[in-house]
């Protein structure tokens, strides 16, 4: 939808003519001599794997920790994610029970960076921080943790820096074939789904070498939960009768309540194809591509209640949370006409259970293509330069938004449980009559995005001889152009989704048909629905899009609810032919939206099966963010007797253009019939932004080998996160409604949420200290303390806004009416501190036997308190975490068992109502074991949340439930075999 941008690149030549010219002249490189006595390890295995990351370790002069493959193909888990959150101080959130993004000493995603292979990595959602899911473990050699900062590492990361490997073919020694097959079973499905790998690589003698990889994975996966939309503030009753006023009491209850059924088909592609050229001795030549395809169809049956006023027999605990509650029927008279007066008085909306379907399907492509020269010059000067061009697209289109309503005949309740909630009623009073359901909601989404990155390294390593403590410096220039592009459409709000909404058009019961999930829908737990209506989304929209469908013949209905209106007492009319003369003007526009709504199509859908309901090319939520970075480093390496170092400073400068379209609000127009005013608006004009920043980050890293056994290190530096760039768009949107209440006023509901394209950077000025005690080549103790002190920490501001908007009621123009919106933004606000300790075990037995163990502590002033205000809280951070693994390995016998935990914490500020999330402490374990046939094959099995562990969230406090979602366990068998 927009032309790519034209950055500006007038000082990029010039620049890396500038520094070329003293690289190649005054500055050389040798490896650091703390790496060249690091000893080469050839072991592979569990213990080999250990061992390797733990002499990685040993001899860093930085805080690091990291993961290695067993052997070539082989990685300790089945998603690099899972293998990370062994880490001390790493800790990773799940999607469908897989791994996916990483925190790092309580720092989430969005404040770590991921690089492969060093280069940064493309993201397909609006952030920067990278999902696991999208990268298979089998094309994986290792994971690298950086928790300080050194400026010749890109910048980015508060938390910590990771760096995923791929193999290389000078890895091999001549000729390796490596192949694997496995079945993965997941307890809540029927089937058991196939994954496979290739590795096969040839080194011909360090001269030329190729390696290619290939994975394939398809997962049939399932994820029952139950949810709350969030807690509000709201006026309820005490006693049994909803129009008791003298028991009447303000407090938070729940806004609406779903149990939901989410199916998913994964399927995911891998590929890399590597290869190195030696053609002197002194140049070596790495060119690399990548490929990987995630493909996810997402299904989501949900059976919900919205909850609106008046809410009765409501219990309050001491938090001011509704713990229980009762609603009032919404009593069905006739096809589309309900019970809303009587004699004379305004009732309650009404209770109705919905059955929609949803889906949030994902088809993402990454690719990656790159190139690295690295020169020995001569026996003290090494340059190196690397290049890529890396792209990721992640389409999400046709996404079903689709809610059929089933008005409740009875007094409907709701009771929160231990865990969750309980509908505490009949299943059949829940699920109703099929003949008795309408649109509530018919619309489809699409969200494309689009992540283009090309990135240019330069390098320099010069050795130096006889300068005393000074051993070598280090420097270089890099450039990145990265470009993220957001495309998003919907349905035709105005014209298409408002003309079928609000209880109208009754399609045939045989849309509908009876879903009883497998194994009962959270059958420990008690108190919900077992049997429940689903449907095809497509059936709807043809009935619903079919001139001759039966639908215009029902807006006659519009038209009776009036008259049922007046006869029950509604004073709006004062005669039954005024009444009849609304009622007449009603249908007649019922009849001209349905067809407005039917003629409707939008532009390059007319092949679409969706029809009228086909997404439309939202421009007000559409964007493009580039972002251009320019940094220069400088470090110089130091070694001592017993001690090493290094001291640098990186400086940076950053560019950002962003372009977007406003949004304009019409009007609201408010239809007193069924108490429902909609917010109007349209796109407004296109809207650019620009800013820049520049930064100097210093570093200092120290290494101290107090004996052969104890390494004791200390980092101080500073940091940055740059805002994430959804952030950094120039759009805002308006939403609202206006809506009756209990007595008939309509009450307005309204928001603007957007970004900010002057937002700043985070800055963290980071200090550390470790103390590791290494005493035996396969055995450590290590204890670290860090502290981080942030500012220009970014949060929403919250506040409210008056505007003064064009009000039409039933038709007629009002003039102009103020209207409050809650407003929403990013913004920098108060500084913030975090302080942790890490402590780690590491400990093998002479018998085969091993235990590996960690434990972080995190502190901050940022730590969310329950019960108090969160909007500058550090979402991610878990005040305690724990890995316990226990592995044997001897002979032809492999096996590993592990437990990793981690304390509550925020996942996010404001994202229900303006409220925020926890998440409750959470537990897993998982498990693998293999064993040799022979040395060409192997048997294996794993298993991933073996004790089926649920995940909870809430809000507030812990009694204000959020979500409770049950992914099931995931095991596979499988057979390895390499030559």
């Amino acid at each position: 939808m927009m032309n790519s941008i034209q950055f500006k690149k007038k000082k990029t030549a010039i620049a890396v003519l500038a520094i070329l010219s003293p690289l190649m002249t005054n500055l050389a490189y040798a490896e650091e001599k703390a790496k060249q006595e690091t000893e080469v390890i050839v072991v592979t295995g569990i213990k080999g794997s250990l061992v390797q990351s733990l002499n990685n370790k040993r001899f860093s002069d930085s805080v690091y920790d990291g993961i290695s493959a067993e052997d070539i193909g082989k990685f300790p888990d089945q998603n690099v994610a899972e293998s990370l959150q062994r880490i001390t101080g790493v800790s990773i959130d799940r999607s469908s029970g897989e791994g996916t993004t990483v925190s790092i000493r309580g720092f989430g995603p969005e404040f770590n960076t991921v690089t492969l292979n060093n280069r940064t990595v493309p993201t397909d959602n609006g952030g920067r921080g990278f999902s696991f899911d999208l990268l298979a473990s089998e094309l994986i050699s290792g994971a690298d943790v950086y928790k300080t900062s050194q400026a010749s590492r890109v910048e980015g990361s508060i938390g910590g820096l990771v760096n995923v490997k791929t193999a290389r073919p000078f890895d091999l020694d001549g000729f390796k074939a490596v192949g694997s097959i496995k079945g993965v079973h997941d307890t809540l499905v029927s089937d058991t789904s196939p994954s496979a790998s290739l590795f096969i690589g040839q080194n011909f003698d360090d001269k030329f070498g190729l390696l290619a990889s290939f994975s394939y994975l398809q997962r049939d996966a399932r994820a029952d939960s139950i949810s709350v939309g969030g807690w509000r503030e709201d006026t309820v009753t005490t006693s049994n009768d909803p129009a008791d006023s003298a028991n009447k009491i303000q407090a938070y209850r729940p806004q609406s309540a779903e149990q939901v059924l989410e199916t998913q088909d994964r399927e995911r592609i891998g590929a890399t194809l590597t290869a190195q050229w030696s053609p002197v001795d002194d140049l070596l030549v790495t060119g690399d591509f990548l490929y990987s395809a995630l493909e996810v169809e997402d299904r989501n049956s949900s059976l919900s209640r919205w909850f609106s006023n008046p809410i009765f027999n409501a219990n309050v605990d001491e938090n001011g949370t509704v713990n229980s509650l009762s609603r009032v029927p919404k009593p069905l008279v006739s096809q589309g006409v309900f019970q809303l007066w009587e004699n004379g008085n305004r009732l309650g909306t009404g209770q109705w259970n919905s059955s929609s379907q949803n889906s949030d399907s994902r088809d993402v492509e990454t690719t990656t293509l790159g190139i690295n020269v690295e020169w020995n010059v001569d026996d003290n000067l090494v340059i190196e330069l690397d290049a890529h061009k890396s792209s990721t697209s992640g389409r999400s289109g046709n996404n079903a938004r689709v809610a059929l309503s089933n008005p409740t005949q009875d007094v409907t309740n709701f009771a929160l449980s231990d865990d969750g909630f309980q509908w505490n009623g009949p299943e059949k009073d829940f699920i109703g009559n099929p003949s008795d359901y309408y649109p509530n909601n018919v619309q489809f989404t699409s969200d494309d995005r689009d992540d283009d990155i090309t990135e240019v390294k330069l390098d320099a390593h010069w050795q130096l001889d006889d300068m005393g403590i000074l051993d070598s410096i280090k420097t270089g220039f890099s450039y990145s152009d990265r470009e993220k592009i957001a495309n998003n459409g919907e349905t035709s709000w105005g014209t298409v989704v408002t003309a079928f909404n609000g209880f109208r058009y009754n399609p045939p019961a045989s849309v509908l048909s009876l879903t009883s999930p497998k194994g009962g829908f959270l059958s420990d737990y008690g108190g919900l629905v077992n049997n429940f209506y689903t449907y095809d989304v497509q059936d709807l929209v043809d009935f619903l899009s079919d001139p001759n469908g039966g639908v215009r013949e029902q807006a006659v209905n519009v038209g009776h609810q009036i008259i049922n209106n007046f006869e029950n007492g509604d004073p709006t009319y004062s005669t039954l032919a005024e009444a009849q003369t609304a009622a007449d003007a009603a249908t007649a526009n019922a009849l001209a939206k349905i067809d407005a709504a039917q003629a409707f199509m939008p532009e390059g859908q007319s092949g679409n099966s969706l029809g009228i309901f086909s997404p439309l090319h939202r421009v007000d939520k559409s964007w493009r963010v580039g972002e251009e970075t320019i940094a220069y480093y400088l470090e110089a390496n130091l070694v001592g007797e017993a001690w090493s170092g290094n001291v640098g400073v990186r400086y940076v400068e950053t560019e950002t253009t962003s372009f977007g379209n406003g949004t304009e609000i019409v009007n609201i127009t408010y239809n007193s019939a069924i108490g429902d005013g909609p917010l109007n608006t349209a796109s407004g004009k296109d809207i650019s932004a620009n800013a820049k920043y520049d930064k100097f980050l210093p570093s200092l890293n120290f290494r101290w080998n107090v004996n052969e056994d104890i390494v004791a290190r200390m980092g101080w530096s500073q940091t940055l996160t740059r805002p994430q760039l959804s952030q950094l768009t120039p759009n805002q949107d308006y939403k609202g409604k206006e809506t009756a209440n209990s007595q008939g006023i309509p009450e307005f509901d309204g928001t603007i949420t957007g970004s900010n394209v002057e937002l700043k950077p985070y800055l963290a000025t980071n200090f550390d200290l470790s103390l590791e005690y290494y005493y035996a080549d396969d055995s450590t103790i290590a204890l670290a303390y860090f502290n981080k002190s942030i500012k220009d920490w970014i949060a929403q501001g919250n506040s409210q806004r008056t505007l003064s908007l064009p009000y039409i009621v039933d038709g007629v123009s009002q003039g102009n009416k103020d209207f409050v919106f809650d407003a929403s933004l990013p913004i920098n606000v108060e500084d913030s501190d975090a302080t942790g300790i890490e402590l780690s075990v590491l400990h093998a037995f002479d018998n085969g036997f091993g235990v590996q163990a960690n434990y972080t502590y995190m502190d901050s002033d940022s730590e969310a308190v329950p019960g108090e205000e969160v909007q500058g809280a550090l979402t991610g951070l878990s005040k305690n975490a724990y890995n316990v693994i226990a592995f044997y390995e001897e002979g032809d016998i492999q096996a590993r068992i592990a437990y990793n935990w981690r304390s509550e914490y925020l996942s996010c500020t404001s994202c229900l109502r303006g409220e925020p999330v926890t998440v409750e402490d959470y537990g897993q374990l998982d498990m693998s074991a293999s064993y040799t046939i022979n040395e060409n094959f192997e048997v294996f099995v794993e298993g991933v949340n073996v004790t089926d562990e649920d995940r909870r969230e809430y809000s507030r406090f812990s009694s204000r439930f959020v979500s409770l979602q049950d992914t099931g366990a995931r095991f596979s068998v499988g057979v390895r075999g390499q030559f």
